[in-house]
C-alpha cells in the first residue's frame, strides 16, 4: 500500500446509536402488537446499542475508514 490514510468516525457516528433507540421509543407502534418474541427483539437490541454507544464512547471500540493507493505490479511498469 502507498499513503494510506485512515480517519476516526466516532465523533461523528456517536450520537446515532442512542437516536436510533429514541426513534423506537417515540413509535413503539411496529413492536407493541408483534407479541413478546419481537419485544424481546427489541429489548435485546436496545441493550446492543447502549453497550457499543458506551464502547465507542470509551475508546474500547472504534469506527473509521482506511483509504490506500495499490503499488503498481512490476509487469504493469515493465509495459508501459
Amino acid at each position: 500500500m502507498d499513503k494510506a490514510v485512515g480517519d476516526d468516525w466516532v465523533k461523528n457516528t456517536i450520537a446515532s446509536w442512542r437516536h436510533s433507540i429514541w426513534v423506537g421509543v417515540y413509535d413503539p407502534l411496529p413492536v407493541v402488537f408483534k407479541g413478546p418474541w419481537v419485544w424481546y427483539k427489541t429489548v435485546r437490541e436496545i441493550v446492543t446499542l447502549e453497550r457499543m454507544h458506551r464502547a465507542f464512547d470509551r475508546g474500547l471500540m472504534t469506527y473509521g475508514m482506511i483509504k490506500g493507493r495499490k503499488k503498481a505490479s512490476s509487469t504493469a511498469e515493465k509495459s508501459s
